[in-house]
């Protein structure tokens, strides 16, 4: 096998708030291909951000110089799930690591500032 041809895994290290979008704390999640990657307990439905939580999540079998995005979502007990934004990455195969800023959803938040940190292996 070509390396170009190894399906890589990327890790996603730490997520870091700079802003919430709601009063105190965003309740927030992670997506990817529209399956929730993160929190994984079924019993919690989002993780309560106001700072920076490490991660540890592997996302693997994504192909060299593949664009994924990782949406992330604040959750909400009474009405819809909100999109906050997306973190874009290119993943050229190398190993990083590499901080993606959160491209934000104009439609849901207003000032909420969210960085992704992640590496490829």
């Amino acid at each position: 096998m070509d390396i170009a041809d190894k399906k890589l895994t990327v890790l996603l290290l730490r997520l870091h708030c700079y802003f919430v979008e709601e009063a105190g704390y965003d309740d927030v999640f992670l997506k990817f291909k529209s399956k929730k990657i993160w929190p994984l307990d079924k019993k919690q439905q989002a993780v309560m951000m106001d700072t920076t939580t490490e991660l540890n999540i592997e996302m693997k079998y994504i192909e060299r110089y593949q664009n994924i995005e990782v949406e992330l979502w604040d959750w909400d007990l009474l009405s819809p799930n909100d999109k906050l934004g997306i973190f874009k990455m290119n993943i050229d195969g190398s190993p990083g690591p590499f901080s993606t800023d959160m491209i934000q959803n104009l439609r849901e938040t207003k000032k909420a500032k969210y960085t992704l940190d992640w590496e490829v292996y």
